[in-house]
This record gives structure tokens, C-alpha cells and sequence, in this order.
């Protein structure tokens, strides 16, 4: 069909799991962020810092997730597009031959 959208949907679960991947690759970083950082003065300014790296990480890991997961929404939907247009050109076949 021209014009039509061709997706190969071992694709989409590919880039579902990579994301899933780099998600769960920040998420194990957690631990190695500093407890107690001494930099004298600029202790609260380091400190500061390091909970907005921490803060951001997490956000970034939680965005990966959910773009995974729609990701795979997208995926059920083409699958289920692909499911019904199949079904609906077998009708047209019967049809056509009776």
C-alpha cells in the first residue's frame, strides 16, 4: 500500500528494552553517590549541587521508563492495527469470490 506505515515491531520491542536499559542503568548508580561531602566552605554548595545531579538522574530515569512503556503501548496498537486490516481484507476475499 503506498503511503502506509511499515513497522516492524521486533524493532519497537528492541528500543522498549534499551530504554528500559538505560533506566535501569541510572537507577544503578544510586549508590554510588557520596553520603557526606567535605569541601569546606562550599560544603552546602557541593552538597546543593550533587541532590540536583541526584534529582535529575532520577528524573531522566523515570522519563526513560515511561517511553518505554509507550513504546510498547505503540507497539499493542500497530500489532492490533496490523491484526485488523489482515482480518478485514479475508473478508473482502470471501466476499470476492462468492
Amino acid at each position: 500500500m503506498s503511503g502506509g506505515i511499515d513497522v516492524d515491531l521486533g524493532v519497537l520491542d528492541t528500543i522498549a528494552s534499551d530504554l528500559d536499559g538505560a533506566a535501569d542503568g541510572i537507577e544503578g548508580l544510586a549508590g554510588s553517590v557520596p553520603r557526606g561531602v567535605d569541601a569546606g566552605p562550599m560544603t552546602a554548595v557541593i552538597a546543593s549541587m550533587l541532590s540536583q545531579v541526584v534529582s535529575s538522574a532520577g528524573n531522566a530515569s523515570t522519563a526513560l521508563s515511561g517511553s518505554a512503556e509507550s513504546v510498547r503501548l505503540a507497539r499493542s496498537y500497530y500489532q492490533r492495527a496490523d491484526a485488523d486490516s489482515s482480518a478485514g481484507m479475508e473478508q473482502i476475499r470471501r466476499v470476492m469470490q462468492q
